[in-house]
């Protein structure tokens, strides 16, 4: 294998997620070695965050609280890999993670890679509901989430993500479709596993999906947003009732709050 390798890994004040998510990086193996680039986008526990990144040899930049997308930015161009892996710090990657992700994005230029997202086995409904509708979103619309993604560091920093969006909702799209207008091409790696160990409560998932309608209507006015079909919907609720009751109607809550989001987006003022 040729080049180098860096993962970046956006944080805010969840270093206990961190430590597991790095500690698993600790143990892949990708040809010489790879770095790891954690960007503590304004923690609080700012002294916990950099005793974690010390304690497995990560290059720490700091933020303050930008959002997401500005993170990813500053991590990437902090990395000194020609080849970037994306993951999320609430994500633990599994055996062979990297090496998986960093074959595949050598099989031509203009590569954009994702992995396989899955929940840890004792996930809650909302979890659960809320891996569903991602995973449906994505089949559906064409695009790739940030938390297990891999690419060249010449596309990202031909085309960075949009750093106003100021929250993790709708950045992720806004950029892979602009990466594909662009001409680059998306494959699936599905040996690239990441379990991904968020928990939302009822209250955290109904937050993130009000972000989610909002994120919605952002992408309409830019011009970056690509419906779901009625179909779709309706694939992602079954499949989410085929996941247990629970998980089905926490899914039909969830159109509520995404309604209500894209509302209330509807009403504010463009930024700008």
């Amino acid at each position: 294998m040729t080049g180098t390798v860096s993962v970046v890994v956006p944080t805010r004040d969840r270093p206990e997620a961190l430590a597991r998510c790095v500690g698993a990086l600790s143990a892949q193996t990708v040809g010489t070695g790879f770095g790891i680039v954690v960007v503590d986008d304004g923690s609080v526990a700012r002294g916990t965050v950099a005793a974690v990144a010390d304690e497995f040899g990560a290059r720490l930049v700091r933020l303050e609280g930008v959002g997401p997308a500005a993170a990813r930015n500053a991590g990437v161009a902090a990395a000194g890999g020609e080849r970037i892996l994306l993951l999320d710090d609430d994500c633990v990657p599994q055996a062979g993670w990297a090496q998986s992700l960093v074959t595949a994005a050598a099989g031509g230029p203009r590569l954009v890679v994702a992995g396989t997202v899955v929940p840890p086995p004792a996930a809650t409904p909302w979890l659960r509901a809320s891996e569903r509708i991602a995973i449906e979103a994505e089949a559906a619309s064409g695009f790739f989430r940030t938390l297990n993604l891999a690419c060249d560091r010449e596309l990202l920093m031909e085309i960075p993500f949009d750093s106003t969006f100021p929250e993790a909702a709708g950045e992720d799209r806004d950029w892979c479709v602009r990466v594909a207008r662009a001409g680059a091409t998306f494959v699936r790696e599905p040996a690239a596993i990441v379990e991904h160990r968020a928990d939302p409560g009822a209250r955290a998932f109904f937050r993130q999906q009000m972000r989610y309608g909002r994120a919605v209507h952002i992408l309409r006015r830019r011009g970056t947003h690509i419906p779901v079909s009625a179909g779709g919907h309706l694939r992602a609720l079954t499949a989410g009732f085929r996941e247990g009751t629970p998980v089905g109607l926490a899914m039909m809550a969830a159109q509520a709050a995404t309604t209500a989001g894209f509302v209330i987006e509807m009403g504010s003022r463009p930024p700008g």
